[in-house]
């Protein structure tokens, strides 16, 4: 607590601008924050909404650009074949966030080695109606994974189109010089009687991102232009509804998302891999996921003590697939190979969730209850595959056995209860909010042959139940009726992933392996924050500090870490002789930080239809075992705009400028491989026109200086390679037009 009031004296402020600044953002709704529709105004924590309408202004590709001026949260990925990672937000990121989709789990992420890479990017953000980020720890709402945040994305819905309308369609055009694509989204809705429906179908195909380095080598680690890469996707978003009461409505939703990204992987020609010469290699790689939901919703339900209800059931299916191909020559550098490496993970949820809220009422307090149950089973497998031939098409012994399994079939059955009290006090004066959720997590394994037979003299795989109480407690008090304060106690849990407690793989030619962690414990965190709000009818300003603790942090054997009871051997098994991998629960980290943001119509300066707005990203984290950085804080960032709409709403603009401080030396951890990163500043310009009531446009410039820089996010994806082939796209542009009928 005693580093949140110095983050408080040490904030500097981030501005970032919508296109308007009509409508107030903390009366936005919100329901990640607190799993009922409530303002921002009326939460005790830090939320970002981000609509429909800001992704088209901003002209949004994909979740790195949907989070582009949005300070302290962060997506990576460039410069890989595997594409966008997961969200970091405060320094937290990976499966430590947890991401929804209409309340349904994203499939988590999985690496094992060079060739296979899960990542969550499988969703195209046409289809959005709106992303909510709650910044934090919130497991007492959401469970396990929201262990640093969550990022809930809310799809459209038939009534948001339709209106008063009983038909709606939508046509929109876009190309991106960045990484010339297209992107082409149908979106059409309609309502007969008591029942309406929504289908939007989203087709994207573009190439490698660009950046902006000096040339250099065509082959090879030393390359710094981008791999060359063909991408294309398809995402279809279909929902029906029914309302078989004026407050009973039943609802199925569909989703289905695919992307086929193939990669030429240039930087790879002419390197060596234990002492073998890659000649060339070539990627193919797929990601799928499909969704079905139903929803049930019963609200104004006039019991005494049952006020409103939501059931909901939900199955889903995601699905990585990775092929490589490989032309290889080993010692003595006479004939070539070809290798194939094939590896795929799926992951399966089914679950369904019963919400009810109750409101209670006495003289002086209003009583609004939220509780339920929570219960979903993940079913995880992975499987690689592959072989060597030589040039006459003979295979070549392989020391390795293929295919095989990097974890045991694995089943996560989850189920949860919570509840949460909102509580008015002195006529709304006062806001109270104390929660609870407890979550038991139990995982069965079930070793087939592939996996048995893969991982010869791995121990046995283990079945393990793990149970976790998180709470949380809010305060808001409404000083006056312009200024608000408000702080917040929330507590956070991950349980022991399924591929760290039973990871099995052992690699004789190199000889290592890695190894089962039956004793692995969840991860918890504890969270402080608090908080000023100023709202008044041309301005609002936020700002926030916050102190987070995080215990028990997994290292995990898939990024190499060596067990403490090996050390003392040099991280060798004296009984084998082999290198050992496993994970271990190890660290504490302590993350705090400071967040501000502010919006005002300067209208109130007399400059009419002229707009600024805020928002702020600081943080310093540190391991507390070893008093070294934490590597994964993002730089102190700052973006500056003004936006200006015309009287009578046809056309506006905005400017944003973006400066990022340097990552130093003295910022990154003792004995990380991780390479600093220079300070930049970057400006981008926006304009949009309605040409007439049905048609717009939509043109935006980006890095207009033509800065050349790394984000310090993509950092990690490095390695031995050429820096420059992460820097970002020199100057570029995209536009889009949408007809409306």
């Amino acid at each position: 607590m005693k580093k949140l009031g110095q983050c408080v004296v040490g904030a500097t402020v981030a501005v970032v601008i919508p296109m308007t600044v009509e409508a107030a953002d903390l009366e936005t709704i919100t329901v990640v924050g607190s799993r009922t529709e409530r303002p921002l105004k009326e939460i005790a924590a830090t939320i970002d909404v981000i609509d429909s309408d800001r992704i088209e202004q901003e002209l949004a590709r994909d979740i790195a650009d949907l989070v582009r001026f949005e300070p302290g949260v962060t997506v990576s990925g460039t410069g890989s074949r595997y594409g966008l990672s997961g969200f970091n937000i405060r320094g937290i990121g990976g499966n430590r966030v947890l991401t929804l989709v209409d309340g349904v789990r994203v499939a988590e992420e999985f690496s094992f080695g060079p060739f296979l890479s899960s990542r969550r990017d499988f969703v195209d953000i046409d289809s959005l109606a709106s992303a909510e980020i709650a910044r934090g720890p919130i497991s007492s709402l959401w469970g396990s994974d929201a262990l640093g945040g969550v990022v809930s994305f809310n799809t459209l819905s038939p009534s948001q189109l339709l209106g008063d309308d009983t038909f709606y369609s939508g046509y929109k055009v876009g190309y991106s010089s960045a990484d010339t694509s297209t992107v082409g989204t149908v979106t059409i809705a309609g309502q007969q009687d008591a029942v309406s429906s929504l289908l939007v179908a989203t087709l994207r195909s573009g190439h490698e991102t660009k950046n902006n380095a000096s040339a250099g080598p065509e082959f090879g680690s030393d390359r710094t232009a981008p791999d060359p890469q063909d991408t294309k996707s398809l995402n279809v978003t279909a929902k029906v509804n029914w309302d078989i009461a004026d407050n009973q409505r039943i609802g199925v939703g569909l989703d289905s998302f695919k992307n086929e990204t193939d990669t030429q992987i240039l930087s790879d020609y002419g390197t060596f891999s234990r002492g073998t010469l890659v000649n060339s290699r070539t990627a193919e790689d797929e990601r799928e996921r499909t969704r079905v939901t139903l929803r049930y919703e019963y609200t104004d339900i006039g019991f005494p003590l049952l006020e409103s209800l939501i059931l909901t059931a939900y199955w889903q299916d995601s699905e990585s697939f990775q092929d490589l191909t490989e032309s290889r020559t080993p010692p003595p550098y006479i004939a070539d190979q070809t290798r194939k490496r094939i590896s795929t993970f799926q992951q399966e949820i089914v679950g369904s969730t019963a919400q009810f809220s109750s409101v209670l009422l006495t003289p002086n307090t209003s009583h609004t209850l939220t509780y339920g149950l929570d219960y979903y089973e993940t079913s995880s497998e992975s499987v690689r595959d592959g072989g060597t031939k030589d040039a006459l098409g003979n295979p070549v012994f392989e020391f390795s056995p293929l295919p095989t399994r990097d974890f045991p079939n694995t089943d996560v059955e989850n189920i949860a209860v919570f509840i949460q009290d909102e509580i008015e006090l002195f006529d709304g004066k006062l806001l109270l909010s104390p929660g609870a959720r407890y979550d038991r997590n139990k995982a069965t394994t079930a070793p087939d042959s592939l996996y048995l037979e893969g991982n010869p003299g791995v121990a046995m795989p283990i079945d393990y139940d793990e149970s976790e109480l998180t709470l949380k407690f809010g305060a808001l008090i409404q000083m006056t009726d312009s200024l608000s304060a408000f702080g917040r106690y929330s507590e956070g849990f991950r349980a022991p992933p399924f591929d760290d407690v039973n990871l099995g793989f052992t690699n004789y030619l190199g000889g290592y392996k890695t190894i089962s962690a039956p004793d692995l414990t969840s991860e918890t965190s504890e969270g402080f924050e608090v908080g000023l709000r100023f709202l008044s009818e041309y301005a609002e300003i936020s700002v926030a500090a916050f102190s987070t603790d995080y215990d028990n942090f997994i290292a995990s054997a898939g990024s190499g870490h060596c067990p403490t009871a090996y050390r003392e051997f040099g991280c060798i098994d004296p009984l084998d002789g082999f290198l050992v991998f496993q994970s271990e629960n190890i660290s504490k980290v302590s993350i705090d930080g400071v967040e501000l943001r502010f919006l005002m119509d300067m209208g109130v300066m007399g400059l009419d239809n002229f707009g600024v707005r805020g928002a702020i990203a600081y943080a310093d984290g540190e391991d507390a075992d070893t008093g070294e950085p934490l590597d994964t804080i993002q730089p102190l960032t700052a973006v500056l705009g003004v936006s200006y709409d015309s009287e009578n709403g046809k056309w506006g603009g905005q400017l944003i400028w973006t400066g990022v401080k340097a990552k130093d030396p003295s910022d990154i951890s003792a004995g990380s491989t991780l390479k600093e990163t220079s300070g930049y500043g970057l400006l981008d310009l926006f304009a949009s026109y309605r040409l007439t009531q049905s048609l717009s446009a939509n043109v935006g410039v980006y890095n207009m200086l033509d800065k050349t820089y790394v984000k310090w996010a993509d950092t990690p994806g490095i390695g031995r390679d050429a820096a420059e082939r992460f820097t970002q796209p020199g100057l570029n542009f995209s536009a889009g037009i949408k007809l409306e009928l």
